[in-house]
């Protein structure tokens, strides 16, 4: 039954991967997509893409940093390799937990992790995840305290500096408790035992994770024209910003949400098309194209291993 359900996981990932990309393709308007790709420099469209690979790169140290941390040792290359098709599959579908989750079940039950394993893996990544963020959102909104480009949210400077000590402080306790608590935390419903990274995993994740959103953000920063009058340590605030807030809609990738915001900062000083076709490319660059080159990964894996599994069985 387990075995059946694993030779079933990939195709159902698949399918589910050709409805998304029918799906978002049918979102994408021909005029937005002639118009962006028109106003940005095709050299600044290949920076894009070097930071968003470079982005997926640093993304696959989210899994190293989690199978360190449960002493399971692992070639770079498997652990890149699902990270990075778990990963793009989260960000297009949605439900990363799930989604990610379900690729990396399916690719890391055959390197000897279980599905508590995994599992741990997800809460680990959701920690590092939200380490970075709550690091850059929050010094954002201290910093900028909802003026310049964080106007967008219309928050007034105490609000806004109040939000952004909160995130801080909730990042402290965190650091606080890596450092002093060494108790397995456990999850009676799920079955699931999470210990607590050390003081210094923890300011691993720090790094990883700030690293990651800090790419995140060069991806629409490079795409932006040059009169856009945005620093990148501003894109990199106002990207975190967005993001949570996409984040909070439970839409896959911030869908709508993400623009919106990113919209209201930059066309006062950027006209309205401009963004708009701007952020078709972004989302073309960061969440199409890395999310049709994983399904193709995918595809070609489960070919491989379905050929080794029939020459194995045959000469059995």
């Amino acid at each position: 039954m387990k075995r059946a359900l694993l030779a079933l996981l990939p195709l159902a990932l698949l399918a589910l991967a050709f409805v998304v990309l029918r799906h978002e393709l049918r979102q994408l308007h021909g005029e937005d997509v002639a118009r962006g790709l028109a106003s940005i420099p095709r050299e600044r469209i290949a920076l894009a893409v070097v930071c968003a690979a470079c982005n997926y790169l640093a993304l696959t140290l989210y899994d190293v940093l989690s199978l360190r941390h449960l002493g399971k040792r692992l070639p770079y290359r498997q652990v890149g390799f699902t990270s990075f098709v778990g990963y793009a599959f989260g960000h297009n579908i949605g439900m990363s937990f799930l989604t990610g989750g379900g690729v990396r079940y399916r690719l890391y039950s055959a390197r000897g992790l279980t599905a508590l394993d995994v599992a741990q893996v997800g809460t680990f990544n959701a920690l590092t995840f939200w380490v970075g963020l709550l690091a850059v959102a929050g010094v954002a909104l201290v910093v900028d305290a909802g003026q310049g480009a964080m106007s967008a949210l219309s928050l007034s400077p105490w609000v806004a500096r109040g939000l952004g000590w909160g995130l801080l402080g909730g990042l402290g306790v965190y650091f606080a408790a890596c450092a002093w608590m060494r108790r397995v935390l456990r999850v009676p419903r799920l079955h699931l035992e999470v210990s607590l990274p050390t003081g210094r995993q923890a300011l691993e994740q720090l790094a990883v994770s700030c690293m990651d959103w800090t790419l995140g953000a060069m991806v629409l920063w490079v795409l932006l024209p040059s009169g856009a009058g945005i620093s990148p340590l501003t894109m990199v605030a106002l990207f975190a910003v967005a993001q949570l807030l996409g984040i909070a809609s439970q839409v896959p990738g911030g869908l709508g949400v993400f623009d919106s915001v990113i919209l209201a900062a930059l066309t006062p000083s950027v006209p309205t098309s401009v963004v708009i076709g701007t952020l078709v490319v972004y989302r073309i660059v960061y969440y199409l194209l890395p999310f049709t080159v994983a399904a193709l990964m995918l595809l070609g894996h489960e070919l491989v291993e379905h050929r080794w599994w029939g020459r194995r069985r045959q000469s059995a």
